[in-house]
């Protein structure tokens, strides 16, 4: 049920992500698509950058990514960085 769902996130993340991208930061963004909303993914400053070819610009917006509710929250902070990481590692390795 989880890959179904994984994989409905990701085609709505396609339908505004038309820039390619390496596989790593594909996985990268279609987890924090998951976890914040395709609506808010697609109308994201994240995905303007990458269908603008600012790859290096969408890892640095992640960690912007750390709140709920208004507050910033330490596990969204901490993970936000693992993510920018393995997205930075998957422009290094394309």
């Amino acid at each position: 049920m989880l890959a179904q769902e994984i994989a409905s996130y990701e085609a709505q993340l396609d339908r505004c992500l038309t820039a390619v991208v390496p596989v790593g930061m594909k996985i990268v963004l279609v987890s924090w698509t998951y976890n914040i909303g395709p609506g808010a993914a697609c109308r994201s400053t994240l995905v303007r950058k990458a269908n603008a070819g600012d790859l290096i610009g969408v890892c640095n917006e992640l960690p912007r990514w750390n709140r709920a509710g208004g507050r910033v929250i330490r596990g969204l902070t901490n993970r936000r960085v693992s993510e920018r990481a393995m997205c930075l590692e998957a422009i290094e390795a394309a």
